[in-house]
């Protein structure tokens, strides 16, 4: 604990930010802290992010350490949480005698042993998960601290709370996109400059006791850096300490943290470089230097010296028996997880029967791809499911009807290669410009009926004239019924071109997306996917997305590889180009052929209801038309199995009430998302077809044997897998730490400034997932546990991607995924040391 002495203003004569070496360290200082800091997407292609990103090339235990020095963040379940899922059975004493042996092979855990380990989940017993959420564990490791959690409140004040709600209040204003009635007048500015500007006149924050803020605020330097080492030293921070202690003010308000980080490294700026999170940062530190100058407070930063450089320290190997002992557990429960999975999955055999197959449908790895492509498998056996990352390589922004600009279809890690422009199949230019017309005309009027129910002086008019009307729709939706709503996506488009409505080839040539590029797209997607020969009479490419009412975070919803947004528009774009004779001509001959008979189709898995739509069948040839009916079928009957397994996870009675969750706008659990995800399998689907994987597995399609050069793992091993370790660690912590890094209760979620939510009416911004997405109520939906990898593929070939890509060694060698190689139909551990220990036969 840190100690607080009264004194007098310090004279100091410390150099400026203006002195060179000052400016330097400064600005060196800035890049570490960020680099710690994830970021958090806007609402509108809201993706999991890795919250642990900015840690990972350490080890997970010594992240856990190195975080807990400067913050309260959690890394591992209660102990109570590991005994009730020993107790129900999903880890036993051998996958502990396991995880000691583990952990004692890379010197971690030596001190524990199974019989201490079996008496404490004993005199814990079989007890229940309470469905609130756990609070985070006392953190004694803690060093350092803001001064608002130590300075004297007055009553009804708590510092800590009050600083956050008011950065909080500005950087809403400051980001507002057109939600507020009245927008800030600092927008043009950076975020330091409007909250100096602003900061000078208010005195709520004096109000609330904290004085002469307004007069400390003015004597600010100019520049946010300038302001950082002003601060800092008026609070007497040696240089030593500035890293660590400029951490602690960033997670202590790591929401907004997290948007800045957004807005500073993702966001294209016009050649204008966005300091917004060193501004944060400085902001966030003159509201401690503020307090510390009004009750003249200063800190004896002497006990603090053993943790100056904080980024530099070695590796903890000797964490708290507490710590051990909940680590341990979770790699048990990982182990016991492990064996499941490979128990479940087959030696690769040859197909059965080489008669070509009626179709081969092409779903994204997520989770909620599983059981539909299971249950489709076992409609037909004529039927053949892959799996590929959702955007299909299309790597595009998708730019709707009349629109100049559109939304990124591509995972949130790449660049967008070209624009793919909305148009009306066949039509001609006069009919697809008097669509243009219509839908601006339409949404013009829209806009203008909004402003006009919302203004002050319409909205008191407007609920006397048509409340009644309203409340007979307000009563509608609540049940449950949409009847009447408009689809806006078909603004101004007449109801016979809608189905017409879609991807066109247009404008590709003038960005430089010639035929060549066109073919080396296609080829791309076919070579990774292992599609390159067998092709059925049709190939569906299916997209996926959500359908949900009310939800600020339906994007999370959505594909992530395709940046929050529907897959839809990938799907019918790569069907689209495959169609195309001249890509088909241009593919044979670089040795794909594709027969004339078949005919590739984009689709839309609609996660929420599992049925599947089938885009532009209206093209379709005659000679297909049959196939399609057919499968029509299958997908139909499928869809049926996949709900009835999916109903008793969402407590449901039937399929009707799991339906209705689609369009209810009370639904704070319209379905589970992702929840659950704990295993990523790049394989061949004759390994996991017969495997019942209760949607907790991302599936990859991978065949050894037509990737030689192993190029096709690398690209899954350095793109697909660490998308697959974000969502799993972004729901991971959202599960261990809500507080820190979750969102919280969802039925308090208020939509600022258009682009996030917060808890209620102020406080941080919120990032992580809502507490409704992990937890049924009673129980945990979603079981944190670290990724498993398993790839069916050499040893030797997975070698070698790991030497070649620090990143991946980093996961790996780190403990934040594991990973286990099928060989031969033997399986091989691949241990933090980098060697491969034979474990257990695949279906054993």
């Amino acid at each position: 604990m840190s100690t607080i002495s009264i004194c007098g203003n310090a004279t100091l004569a410390s150099p400026t930010y203006e002195s060179p070496h000052v400016a330097e360290l400064v600005n060196d200082i800035i890049a570490e802290v960020a680099e710690v800091i994830a970021p958090v997407w806007p609402l509108k292609d809201y993706v999991a992010v890795n919250p642990y990103s900015g840690v990972s090339h350490r080890s997970f235990m010594d992240a856990r350490a190195f975080l807990r020095v400067f913050s309260e963040c959690e890394m591992l379940m209660p102990i109570e949480h590991y005994a009730a899922e020993f107790h129900r059975g999903q880890f036993s004493l051998a996958d502990i005698e396991s995880a000691v042996i583990e952990l004692s092979s890379v010197g971690i855990s030596q001190a524990l042993s199974v019989p201490q380990v079996a008496a404490k989940l004993a005199a814990i017993g079989p007890l229940g998960t309470k469905p609130a959420q756990h609070a985070a564990t006392a953190n004694h490791d803690r060093s350092i601290r803001t001064i608002a959690e130590y300075a004297n409140s007055p009553p009804g004040v708590d510092w800590t709370e009050t600083i956050v709600a008011e950065i909080s209040k500005y950087c809403s204003a400051h980001y507002d996109r057109e939600q507020a009635t009245w927008s800030s007048p600092y927008q043009a500015l950076s975020l330091y400059q409007a909250w100096r500007s602003a900061a000078e006149h208010d005195c709520n924050i004096e109000l609330l006791g904290l004085s002469r803020f307004r007069k400390y605020v003015a004597s600010l330097p100019y520049t946010p850096e300038a302001a950082i080492v002003y601060s800092l030293q008026r609070l007497q921070v040696p240089q030593p300490l500035w890293t660590t202690f400029l951490l602690c003010q960033a997670f202590s308000i790591p929401g907004w943290c997290a948007w800045t980080k957004y807005k500073s490294a993702w966001v294209d700026s016009v050649c204008v470089e966005n300091n917004d999170l060193t501004g944060l940062l400085a902001i966030r530190l003159a509201y401690d230097a503020g307090l510390a100058k009004a009750q003249s407070l200063t800190m004896d930063w002497s006990p603090h010296m053993e943790s100056q450089s904080v980024l530099m320290r070695p590796p903890r190997t000797a964490p708290d028996d507490d710590s051990m002992l909940r680590f341990t557990l979770l790699r048990a429960s990982e182990i016991g997880f492990r064996k499941t999975v490979l128990a479940a999955l087959t030696a690769e055999q040859p197909e059965a029967s080489s008669d070509r197959k009626l179709a081969q449908m092409v779903f994204c790895i997520d989770v909620r791809s599983e059981r539909i492509r299971r249950h489709l498998e076992l409609q037909a056996s004529d039927i053949e499911t892959f799996g590929f990352a959702g955007f299909f390589g299309m790597a595009f922004d998708f730019v709707k009807l009349g629109q100049t600009s559109g939304n990124s279809h591509l995972p949130v890690l790449l660049k967008p290669q070209f624009q793919l422009y909305e148009g009306i199949h066949e039509g001609d230019t006069p009919h697809e410009n008097l669509a243009i017309s219509q839908r601006r005309l339409t949404r013009s009027w829209r806009t203008l009926w909004k402003g006009f129910q919302s203004s002050a002086v319409g909205c008191f008019s407007f609920v006397e004239t048509a409340g009644l009307f309203y409340g007979f729709k307000l009563l509608a939706r609540t049940i449950g019924y949409k009847a009447g709503d408009i689809d806006t996506q078909f603004d101004g488009v007449a109801k016979q071109d809608r189905d017409k409505l879609g991807p066109t080839l247009r404008g590709l040539n003038h960005q430089g997306i010639t035929t060549s590029r066109q073919t080396d797209m296609a080829e791309g997607m076919l070579r990774n996917l292992g599609l390159t020969k067998d092709f059925a009479q049709l190939v569906v490419f299916c997209g996926h997305s959500s359908q949900t009412e009310n939800n600020p975070l339906a994007a999370g919803l959505d594909c992530g590889a395709c940046g929050g947004h529907s897959g839809a528009p990938n799907a019918r774009f790569a069907a689209l180009l495959l169609n195309q004779p001249y890509i088909r001509q241009a593919l044979a001959e670089r040795g794909i052929a594709i027969p004339d008979d078949t005919y590739f189709l984009g689709a839309l898995h609609n996660t929420t209801t599992d049925s599947i739509e089938f885009f532009d069948v209206d093209e379709i040839p005659l000679a297909q038309q049959a196939a399609l009916q057919e499968l029509r079928s299958s997908c139909q009957a499928a869809t049926t199995k996949t709900l009835t397994e999916r109903v008793p996870t969402l407590a449901g009675n039937s399929l009707s009430d799991l339906l209705k969750r689609a369009s209810d706008w009370s639904e704070v659990r319209p379905e589970w998302g992702l929840a659950g995800n704990a295993a990523f399998i790049v394989a061949p689907r004759s390994i996991t077809r017969n495997a019942n994987l209760d949607g907790r597995a991302f599936l990859h399609s991978y065949d050894t044997t037509r990737d030689k050069d192993g190029s096709v793992l690398e690209t899954i091993m350095t793109a697909p897998m660490v998308v697959a370790n974000w969502i799993n660690m972004q729901y991971y912590a959202s599960t261990v730490d809500n507080q820190h890094f979750g969102s919280g209760n969802k039925t308090v979620h208020n939509v600022v400034g258009k682009f996030g939510i917060l808890s209620g009416n102020g406080g941080d911004l919120m990032t992580g997932l809502p507490w409704q997405s992990l937890h049924t109520g009673d129980a945990y939906q979603h079981l944190p546990m670290r990724l498993q990898v398993v790839i069916a593929a050499p040893r030797e070939m997975i070698d070698r991607v790991i030497v070649k890509h620090a990143m991946v060694a980093n996961l790996l060698n780190g403990a934040w995924l594991h990973l286990v190689a099928i060989e031969n139909g033997q399986t091989y551990r691949y241990s933090q040391a980098g060697a491969w220990e034979e474990i257990q036969m695949i279906g054993t």
